[in-house]
């Protein structure tokens, strides 16, 4: 019977995306929030299961700048640097359509910016900042991933972050949040939640809010 459900599952998750296809119409999809694996990895299967290309704005200023540290230094050290690059990038990314882009916090932090990510679908993936922390902690080695100071020190700084950018996040089109998501189908934690289920949700959200603006659109035009 188990495995009898996970194929229904299985079936169901890939309809859905598979319709989601055509009626995304190539609408290119932005991805902001806290930065963590779960929201990358979500993005990713998000544009996979639509046939999407994945790029993360995060990943492609690492590359440039020669890694995680190197991208935070210059991050704290020249904000209005760091938001230039990002402004440029997303110039050249938001033209692109059938894409999945996974952004940085840039991608929020000034007016320029958040209207660029006008020329899509915006989708606020709200996740625990529990999650980003261990992520955090998790790439600086085993000592510092037990260490509960550490875990407290990080902790506090980004809440301080999330609290600082959260309205911003929140001007997205759609907001999905994996407490809720995990609420909504009866899961008691967060662990018992798929990257499907959270990919379903999108979806259905996004499908959604292309349908309104159509027929918005249809009742503006000249009979």
């Amino acid at each position: 019977m188990a495995a009898i459900s996970v194929l229904n599952n299985l079936n169901f998750f890939q309809r859905k995306t598979a319709e989601a296809v055509g009626d995304f119409r190539k609408t290119p999809i932005y991805i902001v929030g806290t930065d963590c694996n779960a929201k990358r990895n979500i993005a990713k299967l998000l544009a996979n299961s639509i046939i999407y290309r994945y790029l993360c704005s995060e990943d492609l200023l690492e590359d440039v700048l020669g890694g995680k540290d190197a991208l935070a230094a210059f991050r704290e050290s020249d904000e209005k640097g760091y938001l230039e690059v990002e402004t440029e990038g997303l110039k050249q990314l938001t033209s692109m359509g059938s894409l999945v882009l996974c952004c940085g916090d840039g991608a929020v932090m000034n007016s320029t910016n958040l209207g660029l990510l006008r020329h899509g679908v915006s989708i606020w993936i709200d996740v625990p900042l529990e999650l980003a922390v261990t992520d955090m902690l998790k790439s600086k080695g085993a000592q510092a991933i037990s260490d509960p100071d550490s875990f407290s020190q990080a902790m506090a700084k980004l809440r301080q972050r999330y609290d600082d950018l959260k309205e911003r996040y929140a001007v997205s089109d759609v907001t999905v949040s994996v407490q809720n998501v995990a609420s909504q189908l009866g899961y008691s934690s967060i662990d018992s939640l798929s990257l499907e289920d959270m990919v379903i949700e999108i979806v259905s959200r996004i499908e959604k809010l292309i349908q309104a603006k159509a027929m918005m659109e249809a009742a503006g035009k000249p009979e």
